[in-house]
């Protein structure tokens, strides 16, 4: 039976040590940014009589569909901007907050174009004293230009279906993000609808020009860090997989080297968006962490089998060469605040939490592990947490049983976390996992007294 990894006396190494956190003057000047151009979207209807422009029949209706569509039409280009992962903005605010801020942003993009297209249909029926399925169809026959906002909208759509949870777990990854490829075209035909037809930029050269300008903007950030940043890292780099070894009958490790590897800023909790490129895998990209601190010469992630893509991995043959974007994630070190750190790991999302084992700054002693998994044989690493307990002082308890129960009776629950780290409320908690026991966690960690500021956590959506 595993218990307890002891602490010892042992020297601390070299510790790697975190650089200092970005001002969130960044995360608040991106904010500013992007409200103040809402607002100047707003006060633009405003500015072109708003409510009052439209008279008579179908007036109300028609001004909220103008308002909704030029809010809407803003709301897209701010999902494209929080897709283009400039990383100043990324590594200050998170890969996980920034998931979750472009989910909700392009659900309400979705619903505004939804309603402008259907209020501007009624309002125009009224004032055409026609019914709504044929003034939808006089749109089609003598509106060119909104055909293509039609196309555009029921793309969104189907983008927004596929991001529903219940719909995103019935696709596999490759058939998602192909869907959402689709975005760029749903973009590009909105914005050709909004300069032909838009009341706000057919008679406003000074509008056209503002909005025209946050396009190049937005598409110039897209280039950048979409495209041109990565070609260029990896033409820099030449990353090639030079070895494949198993931890478990599941899980392996994937070694991969290349040129100039001092040179990669990345730290320890950070993953990358890896391409292997064979003739069936080129094409499918897949974010995996770092499981150990860069290397001069190498970068580790580890790869558990969950799926077709991931099981098939443990046949990747050495001297395949890698694609890989990054790094990405604020899961690192540099969030630390307290001295005394607790790392919690729940199956798989040990790879991180592993990493940051050789990264986070505290004194010897000062570092509790908490490793939770379903059976004893899914356990990786086991050597090297050792080592490393041995090395810097980190209580190791390997929590071993079904999967997350009740806050009182679970091996993270309640009393367990008081009995195992009395001093939970005084540390920083850097806490990895499947999103259920993500949320579960960090719930009984507010219950325990942690403050908000002491927990940072990444969630393995497998």
């Amino acid at each position: 039976m595993l218990g307890v990894v002891a602490m010892t006396t042992a020297p601390l190494p070299p510790v790697t040590r975190r650089r200092p956190r970005p001002s969130r003057e960044v995360s608040g000047n991106f904010a500013a940014i992007v409200v103040i151009n809402g607002l100047l979207a707003i006060g633009l209807w405003l500015r072109h009589g708003g409510l009052s422009t439209n008279s008579g029949a179908g007036g109300a209706m028609t001004s909220i569909g103008q308002v909704t569509g030029l809010v809407g039409a803003y709301l897209v280009l701010v999902q494209l901007l929080l897709m283009a992962r400039i990383p100043w903005v990324e590594r200050e605010v998170g890969f996980d907050r920034l998931a979750i801020w472009h989910r909700w942003n392009g659900f309400a993009a979705t619903w505004l174009l939804l309603v402008h297209a259907v209020t501007i249909t009624v309002g125009y029926a009224q004032s055409n004293r026609a019914s709504v399925p044929g003034q939808f169809l006089d749109f089609i026959n003598h509106y060119p230009d909104v055909l293509m906002a039609i196309v555009a909208t029921g793309l969104l759509i189907a983008i927004a279906v596929t991001s529903v949870r219940r719909a995103r777990a019935k696709i596999d990854r490759e058939a998602w993000y192909f869907v959402h490829l689709y975005a760029y075209l749903a973009v590009a035909l909105g914005f050709a609808h909004q300069l032909a037809v838009g009341t706000d930029f057919v008679d406003d050269p000074v509008a056209r020009t503002w909005w025209i300008a946050l396009y190049v903007v937005v598409v110039g950030a897209l280039l950048v860090w979409r495209v041109a940043q990565p070609v260029w890292f990896n033409v820099r780099h030449q990353l090639r997989v030079s070895k494949v070894s198993f931890e478990s009958p599941d899980v392996i490790s994937i070694y991969v080297t290349g040129r100039d590897l001092r040179g990669i800023d990345a730290q320890p909790g950070q993953f990358f968006l890896w391409r292997f490129l064979t003739r069936d895998r080129w094409w499918q990209a897949h974010p995996f962490s770092l499981s150990e601190a860069p290397r001069s010469n190498r970068l580790r992630i580890t790869v558990k089998a969950l799926g077709d893509y991931s099981h098939d991995l443990r046949s990747i043959a050495p001297g395949t060469r890698v694609f890989a974007e990054g790094p990405y994630g604020a899961f690192t070190a540099e969030q630390q605040t307290s001295s005394k750190v607790l790392l919690i790991a729940g199956g798989i999302g040990i790879t991180p939490v592993r990493a940051l084992l050789e990264s986070v700054d505290v004194a010897h002693g000062d570092v509790t592990l908490l490793y939770r998994v379903e059976h004893e044989q899914d356990l990786v690493f086991w050597g090297e947490l050792g080592r490393l307990a041995q090395e810097r002082g980190v209580a190791v308890y390997p929590l071993v049983g079904p999967e997350i129960g009740d806050d009182q009776t679970d091996r993270l629950g309640l009393p367990a976390l008081r009995s195992m780290v009395p001093d939970i409320h005084e540390r920083d908690v850097f806490l990895c996992g499947p999103p259920g026991l993500v949320d579960v966690v960090v719930h009984r960690l507010h219950r325990l007294g942690v403050p908000r500021h002491q927990i940072h956590a990444e969630r393995f959506a497998y």
